[in-house]
């Protein structure tokens, strides 16, 4: 499953932010990324989410494949402020 957003978050992504979006991640069964440009990175992982350097405004691809697929696509949207 696929769906690009366009991220509303008010500064750019912090620690926390990024760590509260790889735990959420991590509960899901799903292999879940996210792409900027052309940068694609797991976004389980902290270190993924924070080296996507993501900004208020820029567009962003969340890529997901597994049993639970919609529903990591739909709660990472949410976390993005999609």
């Amino acid at each position: 499953m696929e769906l690009t957003i366009k991220v509303a978050i008010q500064k750019e992504m912090m620690t926390r932010q990024a760590a509260d979006i790889a735990h959420r991640m991590s509960e899901f069964e799903s292999r879940v990324l996210l792409k900027r440009q052309n940068l694609t990175v797991n976004a389980k992982s902290l270190m993924g989410v924070l080296s996507a350097d993501l900004r208020d405004g820029q567009a962003v691809t969340i890529l997901a494949e597994g049993p639970d697929e919609a529903q990591a696509v739909c709660t990472l949207s949410k976390l993005l402020g999609a």
